[in-house]
């Protein structure tokens, strides 16, 4: 079995992945950590994303995302099901991941799209704040009380990202709106999309998501 999940910002969709990889033993394919396994490689590719995030802080580019694709499905066995998470998110980045399924044997089974509203996502992601030392992603009102405090985990400074203020939110929804939407109806007029409401609690939305599993 190999799904997509995709959703808004905050949606949770995440979560969901890992959870649905964790009962049913799937490969969790989170492209942005996926890319950070690779810039820590010793080769060319490696040492390209690593310039890439960390130095021209650019985006990556389609051709090194279908290499990079490439090369984790290389290292999936083909019994194992697969849960790619927020990916693909533009149009033309659907035609690798589908070329790539299908150089390694693989077929795309369901897309899953976690859908809340926009002033869901706002309320939801403008309450992350981060940790600056050892990275852990606080809520506030549930794990601090206000921006001056310090990590409950390690007693780092905290802030918040500007992707997580109200403006960039506003941005990547837009973004979203723009590129992600017509991804979603391009597999949706393929008849392997399932809408899924991502405002109710985490385990409602996984059991909503595993009902859909095989229909």
């Amino acid at each position: 079995m190999n799904i997509i999940i995709l959703g808004q910002q905050g949606s949770g969709k995440g979560t969901q992945a890992e959870k649905l990889a964790s009962k049913f033993d799937l490969v969790h394919i989170d492209m942005g950590m996926t890319l950070r396994e690779v810039a820590k490689m010793d080769n060319e590719l490696g040492r390209e994303v690593y310039d890439i995030q960390n130095v021209t802080k650019t985006l990556v580019s389609s051709r090194i995302l279908r290499e990079v694709l490439h090369l984790k499905l290389a290292s999936i066995p083909i019994n194992k099901g697969i849960v790619f998470d927020g990916v693909p998110r533009t149009l033309d980045q659907t035609s690798y991941i589908e070329e790539s399924l299908h150089d390694f044997g693989r077929q795309l089974d369901k897309v899953f799209f976690v859908n809340i509203s926009e002033e869901e996502s706002i309320k939801r992601i403008s309450k992350r704040w981060t940790c600056e030392s050892c990275k852990s992603s606080l809520i506030m009102g549930r794990d601090i009380q206000s921006g001056n405090e310090k990590c409950p985990h390690c007693g780092g400074k905290i802030n918040q990202r500007m992707d997580d203020t109200l403006e960039g939110i506003k941005k990547r929804l837009q973004v979203f709106n723009a590129e992600t939407l017509p991804v979603i109806q391009y597999y949706s007029d393929r008849s392997l999309v399932v809408e899924i409401d991502g405002e109710q609690d985490i385990e409602k939305v996984f059991e909503d998501i595993i009902k859909n599993m095989e229909i």
